[in-house]
């Protein structure tokens, strides 16, 4: 997909240390998401999410995090341990992790829809993320139920 006027793409790999050097400025990031692992919440180029640095990320956060192998990753923590973080792709069945704090690089505040910008501390957004962190395998038979309710919000949007 190219990307629109005024806007580059860049690859992660070179993207990561001026990331890194403005979230250790206290800066925030606005980053367009790729992939589908956090779908239905966050839409492959469609929806960007604001990044900051957190000391401490907590369950629930969606977290960007450095593979081993380099690459970067906009996850969910499922559990924090002693070891390290738990994550899990909302649109994904296979946990990941320990994850190390030192491989966390922020955690997103919140998410752009178009230029409306939507914190994750809203009840509908905690709610979300209460039910689908925890739904487990159901979340097979509930992801259709999800998308067609997004449908029918986005439709009545529209109407307002």
């Amino acid at each position: 997909m190219k990307p629109k006027a005024g806007h580059e793409q860049i690859e992660m790999e070179l993207l990561l240390p001026f990331l890194k050097e403005m979230l250790a400025e206290g800066r925030e990031v606005k980053m367009t998401v790729t992939g589908n692992s956090m779908y239905p919440l966050l839409r492959d180029r469609q929806d960007s999410v604001l990044l900051a640095k957190e000391e401490q990320p907590k369950k629930y956060d969606i977290a960007l995090f450095v593979r081993s192998n380099g690459e970067a990753v906009l996850h969910r923590i499922i559990k924090c341990g002693q070891d390290g973080f738990i994550m899990l792709g909302d649109n994904q069945y296979e946990k990941e992790g320990p994850i190390l704090l030192s491989q966390v690089v922020a955690v997103a505040k919140g998410f752009y829809r178009g230029e409306r910008f939507i914190p994750f501390n809203t009840w509908w957004c905690r709610l979300y993320t209460f039910v689908w962190s925890n739904a487990g395998i159901l979340r097979k038979v509930l992801k259709p139920f999800v998308v067609w309710v997004g449908k029918l919000i986005k439709r009545a949007e529209r109407m307002e």
